[in-house]
């Protein structure tokens, strides 16, 4: 397909997958909210079913606002700005996911006071965060259809996400098990075939509207001393490809929460999964810390809990930090 503005954004295999989702979901007139309108109310009764014991596995990296923290990571920080400059986005100070948090303490006496503002760029490989149906487009627009020139005036996909509430049944797989390896390298990209080995090794059916959680090890990764590479960085790194990608639109997943991005793996360097944001309105958490809550569940014996995402209502927003929660 190409127009006057140069060839299709989209590969043709996503662009299938789009034209088939649109076909099949979208209703004239309407706006296609993506996969979180795949979560009904028996999709949360699976997700409650799953609590067995009353224990809660937080999936968030921490947002590291300390001085002498942030400092240890200057490097890296810069690195990812470098990055992006190159890429004409000159406006991150510190690149994507930046934070800067300004704290006031006020002294009264014996009363103390305190607050804060805090502004941030939810996107990027650091910090764990929602991405809205405004995050990756293609043709002028976002998923729904949305004009992309609605986020300057009414887009309300988060705030639309808030009010639906996303709360499902969530399915871990441990893909790094599956492997037999402690992360999944930028040599081998996630297959289908090992979701689907990861998917077996749960013993759970999966329904359109489960939240799939894919660990593949960047707990591990980066404590072994690996830098995760930026998202302006076009280059081949740990994680989902395209098989893999086509997997999960299959699924018809209500979100996927992972701990690695797309692998790239592809001649122009492009989104796999990422761009299933735009092709079937795939509701994203990026960066989420996983290993912790793979071993929490390990020990319980299950694979599933009630995963609850939820964003804050912020009418025009791109993204969302947010702390997953799997209850089980």
């Amino acid at each position: 397909m190409t127009d006057d503005l140069g060839p299709d954004p989209l590969a043709p295999w996503l662009r299938e997958i789009a034209d088939a989702h649109e076909k099949e979901r979208h209703v004239e007139g309407e706006q296609c909210r993506g996969s979180v309108a795949l979560i009904d109310e028996a999709a949360r009764l699976r997700g409650v079913a799953q609590v067995k014991l009353g224990r809660a596995a937080s999936l968030e990296r921490e947002v590291e606002t300390r001085p002498g923290r942030l400092a240890d990571g200057r490097a890296v920080a810069e690195a990812e700005k470098r990055d992006w400059q190159k890429l004409g986005v000159s406006e991150l100070r510190d690149g994507h996911g930046s934070v800067e948090l300004e704290v006031q303490i006020g002294i009264y006496g014996r009363h103390a006071h305190g607050g804060d503002v805090i502004k941030y760029d939810a996107h990027g490989v650091h910090n764990t965060h929602l991405d809205g149906l405004a995050h990756i487009g293609a043709d002028n627009g976002w998923h729904g259809p949305i004009p992309a020139s609605a986020s300057q005036t009414d887009e309300d996909t988060m705030v639309n996400w808030a009010q639906h509430g996303i709360a499902t049944r969530g399915v871990l797989l441990d893909v790094a098990a599956v492997r037999g390896v402690d992360w999944i390298t930028a040599e081998e990209p996630v297959t289908a075939a090992e979701l689907d080995a990861a998917l077996a090794a749960t013993g759970v059916t999966l329904e359109s509207g489960d939240a799939l959680i894919i660990y593949q090890g960047r707990d591990r990764y980066e404590a072994a001393g690996n830098v995760y590479p930026s998202g302006a960085a076009a280059v081949r790194r740990p994680g989902i490809g395209e098989d893999g990608a086509k997997w999960i639109a299959a699924k018809n997943p209500g979100l996927v929460l992972w701990d690695f991005h797309d692998a790239r793996d592809n001649p122009g360097g492009s989104l796999e999964v990422h761009n299933l944001i735009y092709a079937i309105g795939l509701c994203l958490v990026d960066n989420c810390l996983l290993g912790p809550a793979v071993a929490e569940l390990k020990a319980a014996g299950t694979s599933t809990g009630l995963l609850v995402a939820a964003p804050t209502a912020i009418h025009r927003s791109t993204g969302v930090l947010i702390n997953p929660l799997l209850l089980y």
